[in-house]
């Protein structure tokens, strides 16, 4: 009798980790399409490896302004801190997806211009294993690159001179997360992330004024395929009989990510009638293996629970971007430090009759002060910071505990100041988390 119940249990965890790969393949699928087509619009993911995603994947956890490190619950899958795996109800299986919509002002001083982008934004599940252990999978964007910028001047017995920056592509990350139970107020967890994708970056200088001078373009292509890790603890204290204090930290290992750069330039003339482009020389053309170290980082942060009613958190978080680096490219950033705070409120969540009573509300805002600093025609140097506030809620869908996460993000990146640009966005996230009973023991009669 205890073989055959052994040999269900194993055959019940064997259904469910196939599916849930199933499940993860074809949302995967997706998401990396539709995140290959999107089309971000900034300039400053020119540098680094481009435009880095923001701290929290999960719908709910941005409408409170991304905090994330010490939140947690039986329902919701919280990426940021691998030991908030630990908390999931142990009969459950989740499956949380995710998209958003950007809307974007870029001016200067004397310029503007819009841009709007939709995109899949995540796809996660995560399940029990075993009363200590919890496992989490998913994928997600790590960053993203797509900019056309065109900068003039002139110099004396050339003439006019213009340079176009354009680029394009991203970095993925497919994940895989594990976290175990310590005692009753203690958990561990750690993420193993295959990061993946490629970026296009092209410079090329035209001399429109000159029968001397033929123009250059320059085209690197950047090719990753490596992992990255990152660690998480939390603990939980009691402070009241119904009221609950957490404390959590995170850290990002620091990394050298491995990749394939491709190098080619060449010269060519251009009809200025038709623009069309004659190549007249390739000057390089060469495939070399590289690698990007990716910096350290850590969090910390403090959350107040009260069961099923209210919850108020705050974080910091700092990444030691000072220590990136990459062959072949000349980035110099500077370390980058966040501030986000954020509470829900849940009027009623047993109500049978008021559904608006059992809605989860949110608010929340940061303020992130970025990798980049540069300088301006002031003669200046100025950091590209970027504050934003927020405003969520969770839909009940009826007859189940599966939800739709609404997020609001209203916020403001980079500066108008010394000639530099501002981005102004309206950001709307939409999280689909699917909460299923999948380990239950059923009875027959």
């Amino acid at each position: 009798m205890h073989a055959q119940k052994s040999a269900r249990k194993i055959l019940l965890m064997r259904n469910v980790l196939l599916k849930s790969i199933i499940m993860l393949l074809l949302a995967a699928g997706l998401s990396i399409d539709v995140m290959a087509q999107a089309d971000v619009d900034s300039p400053y993911s020119l540098f680094g490896v481009g435009q880095v995603r923001d701290k929290s994947m999960n719908a709910r956890l941005q409408g409170m302004g991304g905090t994330a490190n010490a939140l947690y619950g039986g329902g919701m899958i919280n990426a940021e801190n691998p030991a908030s795996y630990a908390k999931i109800d142990s009969l459950a299986f989740l499956f949380d997806a995710g998209l958003y919509f950007k809307s974007s002002t870029f001016s200067t001083s004397n310029l503007s211009e819009k841009s709007a982008n939709a995109s899949f934004d995540y796809v996660s599940m995560a399940f029990g294993v075993t009363p200590w252990w919890r496992m989490a999978l998913g994928v997600q964007p790590y960053s993203t690159s797509g900019y056309t910028m065109l900068v003039k001047s002139n110099v004396s017995e050339v003439g006019n001179i213009a340079t176009r920056f354009k680029g394009a592509g991203g970095l993925n990350q497919a994940f895989l997360g594990n976290a175990f139970k310590i005692g009753k107020h203690v958990a561990v967890g750690a993420n193993v992330h295959y990061v993946f994708g490629d970026t296009q970056t092209e410079t090329t200088l035209y001399f429109p004024d000159s029968a001397y001078y033929i123009g250059t373009r320059r085209s690197v292509d950047l090719m990753v395929s490596s992992f990255m890790f990152d660690y998480g603890a939390l603990c939980n204290f009691d402070v009241a009989n119904d009221m609950h204090l957490s404390l959590g930290l995170t850290y990002n290992q620091k990394v050298r990510l491995k990749g394939k750069q491709t190098l080619f330039v060449r010269s060519f003339e251009e009809d200025i009638d038709t623009g069309v482009e004659f190549v007249i020389d390739t000057v390089s053309n060469q495939t070399n293996s590289t690698k990007i170290t990716m910096p350290q980082g850590f969090g910390v942060g403090v959350a107040l629970q009260k069961d099923d009613r209210w919850t108020l958190g705050a974080d910091f978080n700092w990444m030691q971007w000072s220590k990136f680096a990459r062959e072949g490219a000349s980035d110099v950033l500077q370390d980058a430090w966040s501030v986000s705070a954020g509470g829900e409120f849940i009027p009623r969540h047993t109500s049978v009759t008021g559904y608006f009573s059992r809605v989860a509300y949110r608010i929340g805002g940061f303020y992130e002060r970025g990798f980049i600093c540069l300088p301006g025609n002031d003669g200046g140097e100025h950091h590209i910071n970027k504050v934003g506030f927020t405003a969520g809620m969770s839909l009940p869908l009826p007859k189940t505990l599966s939800k739709v996460n609404l997020a609001l993000e209203v916020g403001q990146y980079g500066t108008r100041e010394a000639g530099l640009i501002q981005e102004r966005y309206l950001k709307v996230n939409v999280g689909v988390s699917v909460y299923e009973r999948w380990f239950m023991k059923r009875k027959y009669k």
